[in-house]
């Protein structure tokens, strides 16, 4: 079934690539060998610092600055000359961060007049603005920074906060439109990330797509969805869990990443927030389940820590 699901993605409309999807998830696979970092900003954020980083695969904003702090409201973004570098002439795979249901104002489509646009959803209790990820002007947002972040040369996309379809699908007094449910909100999430990844391999047949966090979407989109959820696994090459060995340590869990992504063969990499003094110990936790660790001892997307690479 999830071979036949990965056949249907193929056919999909996009760019026709002679490179199957099981050669994404080798390529992704021997990159993770020599370890894998993630830096969004910080004094050391610039093309030739990222391309001496030893990693074997980088994840990172393709934003230099942001609209707010440029003169005609529109982001600067990494050239496809420094992209390059960055990637080591192809050598090393980069994935650019896109984020799927958190509104973020200082990207250029904030709006400037001050209205409400009507992609924005609800706040959360934890104050963050969610965008309202089930309505279409959100999705072509989405599906034209998708572009926007491939032509900067970037080997693919990671795409942060999926796991917003289970806030958006537990808030009370739900705004017309809304999904009604968690089962709905993670229906739609299955479709959103096909949407994109379809998107980006317009560009790049061969994009790798991460997703982060979002673990449980398949199961709680139901068994009516399977289909949808084997498609979604088609379409996607690897999902990150934060915290995993942290604050979201729970034995179903690491039985749900076992068991609908590494036993389909779908690379899973921890990334954890800890002391130095607990990065051996947590890193031992991550490879015996079969995860690509990375550890941010200071909780900050500032510069990249070490790389662990694959045990000898």
């Amino acid at each position: 079934m999830f071979a036949a699901a990965a056949a249907a993605l193929a056919s999909q409309p996009g760019q026709a690539c002679p490179e199957p999807a099981d050669n994404r998830t080798a390529r992704l696979t021997s990159a993770l060998k020599s370890g894998y970092g993630v830096q969004y900003w910080g004094a050391s954020f610039q093309a030739e610092t990222l391309a001496q980083a030893p990693h074997g695969l980088l994840i990172i904003e393709a934003t230099k600055i942001g609209a707010a702090d440029t003169s005609d409201g529109r982001e600067v973004t990494f050239t496809p000359e420094e992209m390059e570098r960055v990637r080591r002439q192809g050598e090393r795979p980069v994935l650019a961060y896109l984020n799927l249901t958190e509104v973020e104002p200082w990207r250029d489509y904030w709006p400037e007049d001050g209205k409400t646009p009507p992609w924005l959803g609800p706040e959360t209790s934890t104050g963050d603005k969610l965008a309202a990820f089930w309505r279409s002007e959100w999705r072509e947002i989405l599906r034209q920074r998708a572009i926007r972040l491939m032509n900067t040369g970037v080997d693919g996309l990671f795409l942060d906060d999926a796991l917003n379809y289970f806030v958006a699908g537990s808030l009370k007094g739900r705004a017309p439109g809304m999904p009604s449910d968690v089962p709905e909100a993670a229906e739609i999430m299955l479709s959103l990330v096909q949407e994109i990844a379809i998107e980006a391999r317009t560009v790049r047949c061969n994009a790798l797509i991460i997703v982060n966090n979002g673990v449980f979407v398949g199961r709680d989109a139901g068994p009516e969805n399977l289909a949808a959820f084997d498609t979604y696994r088609a379409a996607i090459d690897g999902i990150m869990i934060e915290d995993g060995f942290g604050g979201a340590d729970t034995p179903v869990l690491h039985t749900a990443l076992q068991e609908d992504y590494l036993a389909k063969g779908i690379p899973v990499l921890s990334l954890d927030f800890t002391s130095k003094a607990q990065t051996e110990d947590m890193v031992k936790r991550a490879r015996v389940k079969g995860y690509a660790p990375y550890i941010v001892p200071d909780g900050s997307f500032s510069s990249l820590e070490p790389p662990v690479a694959e045990a000898p």
